[in-house]
C-alpha cells in the first residue's frame, strides 16, 4: 500500500470509522473497548489526531488498528478495505466479535443506541449562526434568499426553522478561528483537515435542534451544484439526526407523521400546516429514532425514487415489528420527485398529482 494512500487514511475521522463499525460513542469520546472485557467504556477517541488510547488496558493506535480488531483482518486487508470504503466510496464488510455495522440496507433500523449532542458543539454553531446573521446583505444572499422562495417558502418558515445564509466564507471562517480552537471546530464537523470551513460553496445553512438548541448543520448550493459539488454538504464526521424531532413533543396521540427525506420536503410540509420530520437519507434511519413514533401513525413521504421507494417497503416492515403503525404517498410513479416538486406544482396550478 502506497504512503499516499496511508497519508489519506490518516485523514479519515475516527469517530465515523468507529461509528461505522457500530460502537457507540458516548458524550466523551469513550467506547467500549474491543481489546479487553470490560463494563464502562475506557476507550477513547482522539479525532483531532486520528488515534486512541485505552485507559483501560493501555492500547492505543490509530483507525486502522481499530478496524482490525473490529473485522479481525490482518493489517494489509484492512488497509485495503479502508481505502475501499472512505476513499472509494466501497461497501463495509460485516465487523467480527458481533458488532453491527453502520451500513445497512436502505431503511433498515440501526442498532439502538443514545445520540450524543456535545454542549460545546452547540455553542460554536449558535456563533456560527450570529455570525452570519451579522454579515452585511450581498449578491449571494439575494440570490440565495430569491432561491428559497422560488422552492416555496415564506419569510415566516424561514423564521421558524431559522435558516440562515453565509454570506462573506471569508471572514466567518476567520472569526471562528479566532474564537475556538481548531480541534473544537474539526471535531464539530464545521472544519476539514486542511482547517478550512466546509460550506464552501453551500452558503444556505439549515441548522437541526434538538431540545431548541442546534446540534446540526447542513449546507445546500443556491441552485444546481457546480461539478464536482453536491446539492448537499454535511458536518464532516458528525452523524445525522432527525430534523424538526422537538415538534413530536406537542403532538396530540395517534397524530399522523410525515416522514420525509431532505429537510425542504419537511418545510413544506410544516408549511401546509402538516407535522413533519426529516430523516436526512433514505439509507439511515436509527433505532433509538423509532422511540419518538411509537405515539403516532407514520406516513412515509420519501422521494418519488427507487431509493425512497425501496426505504418505505423496509421502514415499513420494521416499524410494524415495533408495533408503529404506517401508511405511504407516492404509491404512484407518476407522481412528483419528491414533497417540495409536488407541492410547487400544485400551488402554481399545475396538474401535478400530490399522492
Amino acid at each position: 500500500m502506497s504512503d499516499t494512500v496511508l497519508e489519506r487514511l490518516r485523514q479519515v475521522d475516527i469517530l465515523t470509522v468507529a461509528q461505522d463499525l457500530g460502537f457507540e460513542v458516548n458524550t466523551y469520546g469513550k467506547i467500549s473497548c474491543p481489546f479487553h472485557d470490560e463494563a464502562t467504556p475506557s476507550l477513547v477517541l482522539y479525532p483531532a489526531t486520528g488515534s486512541f488510547y485505552c485507559f483501560g488496558c493501555g492500547k492505543s493506535g490509530n483507525a486502522v488498528t481499530l478496524y482490525m480488531e473490529a473485522t479481525g483482518l490482518g493489517v494489509g486487508e484492512a488497509i485495503r478495505e479502508l481505502a475501499a470504503a472512505y476513499l472509494s466510496g466501497g461497501p463495509l464488510p460485516t465487523p467480527a466479535k458481533g458488532f453491527t455495522t453502520v451500513r445497512l440496507g436502505p431503511g433498515k433500523l440501526l442498532p439502538a443506541a443514545a445520540e450524543v449532542f456535545p454542549e460545546k458543539y452547540s455553542q460554536i454553531f449558535e456563533v456560527f449562526r450570529e455570525i452570519c446573521l451579522q454579515q452585511p446583505e450581498n449578491e449571494l444572499a439575494a440570490a440565495a434568499t430569491a432561491y428559497l422562495h422560488g422552492r416555496g417558502f415564506s419569510r415566516k418558515t424561514l423564521d421558524d426553522f431559522r435558516i440562515f445564509i453565509l454570506k462573506d466564507y471569508n471572514t466567518a471562517t476567520w472569526t471562528l478561528k479566532s474564537l475556538f480552537p481548531l480541534p473544537d471546530l474539526r471535531e464539530a464537523g464545521l472544519f476539514n483537515q486542511k482547517d478550512n470551513l466546509i460550506f464552501y460553496k453551500h452558503p444556505i445553512l439549515i441548522p437541526t435542534y434538538r431540545d431548541d438548541r442546534p446540534v446540526y448543520v447542513q449546507g445546500r448550493v443556491v441552485g444546481l451544484p457546480p461539478e464536482g459539488f453536491h446539492k448537499y454538504m454535511w458536518l464532516q464526521g458528525r452523524p445525522l439526526t432527525l430534523f424538526n424531532a422537538d415538534s413530536l413533543r406537542k403532538l396530540p396521540l395517534r397524530t399522523t407523521v410525515y416522514l420525509t427525506e431532505g429537510a425542504f420536503d419537511c418545510m413544506t410540509l410544516v408549511q401546509e400546516g402538516l407535522p413533519a420530520v426529516s430523516i436526512g437519507s433514505a439509507n439511515v434511519f436509527k433505532r433509538e429514532w423509532a422511540k419518538l413514533f411509537m405515539r403516532y401513525e407514520v406516513c412515509f413521504y420519501l422521494d418519488n425514487d427507487t431509493a425512497g421507494h425501496r426505504a418505505a417497503d423496509e421502514l415499513e416492515k420494521s416499524m410494524a415489528e415495533l408495533g408503529i403503525s404506517t401508511r405511504r404517498q407516492y404509491r404512484h410513479r407518476g407522481a412528483a420527485k419528491d414533497v417540495n416538486e409536488a407541492f410547487r406544482g400544485r400551488n402554481s396550478g399545475q396538474q401535478t398529482r400530490l399522492f
